[in-house]
């Protein structure tokens, strides 16, 4: 019986390597190198990237960053403004500070090389088992398998694990165990990630074109549509609101100000704005709004939306003159672009002028 157990998981690590050497995607940060194994600096900042966010978001965004920092050492020289500058857009800032902070470390400590063991590689800022494995077995070819929303939910499907994702987490690593490729770890772990953005998709699986579905318990017993079992949220989203202020002076400036180093989109720039709350009735003004006798113009509202809340904000214009505002930041409308100003602020400021 443990024969033929092992021996589907065998053939299935078969099938998916030959799967993905016709199939592979492809994507920037997997170009070989002379060992025949990706650059680990480029799963490194790639790993970050992909966290919360697509493949297509991040394929473009990684191709102009490595463009901008091709090692370790042109990474380790920039700032935290800049590095989020950069990550305008991607959302999730603190994976910019993140990889910026392990950069430097790894410069200071490992002599500009990414780790290749689990200890020292899961005590860099933002990297979890997942990041830590997918860059052991990724970029050095090591005996591992990480487990992302691709590969449990194939594993999941395997074995008809009819529970939600969350409850069965030591399941799953059990399962992924038995899949560990000890020479062919690179290949098997993307094999893996392709199959199940392909194939194996979350909703509507190709189980028509499938190679391994003789060997899928869920598909013989038709379950491959509710499994991964969904957990129905009962959570709503919470609204918070605020007021933004454009103050626009005689240089075609705005007033801007960096945000706390801690806390929603950290070390980014943004314009004045109340403190975000729940109750709409208990927004305060801005300090320096405080300081405004004449009457403001409201541009509108802006609305976004975060990952556990949405933002509502009316904002308001007025211009001012720059020499009242003695000792504030001030930021050029034609550089909106190229500073760290997270997406909702150039919303704000597209409404107003």
């Amino acid at each position: 019986m443990n024969f033929l157990k092992n021996n589907k998981e065998k053939m299935i690590k078969s099938t998916f390597l030959n799967w993905y050497k016709k199939n592979k995607r492809d994507l920037p940060w997997r170009k070989l190198g002379s060992n025949v194994l990706p650059s680990p600096y480029y799963i490194f900042v790639s790993e970050y990237m992909l966290q919360q966010t697509t493949v297509g978001t991040v394929k473009s965004r990684f191709e102009e960053f490595i463009i901008k920092w091709p090692s370790i050492e042109a990474l380790a020289k920039i700032s935290e403004s800049t590095i989020l500058s950069f990550w305008s857009g991607l959302g999730y800032y603190s994976r910019a500070t993140n990889l910026l902070k392990a950069i430097k470390i790894i410069k200071k400590n490992f002599n500009c090389r990414i780790p290749d063991n689990y200890e020292e590689l899961i005590s860099l800022p933002g990297i979890g088992e997942y990041t830590a494995k997918a860059i052991m077995g990724i970029a050095y070819n090591q005996a591992v398998m990480p487990l992302d929303a691709n590969i449990e939910r194939i594993l999941a499907r395997i074995y008809c694990l009819q529970l939600p994702l969350i409850k069965i987490k030591s399941e799953l690593k059990e399962k992924s165990n038995l899949f560990i490729s000890k020479n062919h770890s690179t290949n098997l772990i993307q094999a893996f990630m392709d199959y199940g953005s392909s194939i194996c998709l979350p909703r509507n699986p190709d189980c028509i074109n499938c190679l391994i579905k003789s060997r899928c318990i869920s598909y013989k017993k038709n379950l491959q549509n509710v499994i991964p079992k969904k957990i129905k949220s009962k959570i709503q989203k919470r609204k918070k609101y605020s007021r933004a202020y454009i103050l626009h002076n005689e240089e075609n400036e705005i007033l801007v100000r960096k945000r706390p180093s801690k806390g929603m989109l950290p070390s980014m720039l943004e314009v004045p704005n109340d403190i975000w709350v729940v109750n709409k009735n208990k927004l305060l003004h801005d300090k320096v709004i405080k300081k405004i006798k004449n009457k403001m113009l409201s541009r509108g509202i802006v609305e976004y939306s975060f990952s556990h809340f949405d933002l509502e904000a009316e904002v308001f214009y007025i211009k001012v003159k720059k020499n009242n505002f003695k000792e504030q930041k001030w930021l050029n409308i034609n550089n909106i672009n190229k500073v760290a100003l997270p997406t909702v602020m150039k919303k704000i400021v597209s409404i107003a002028i």
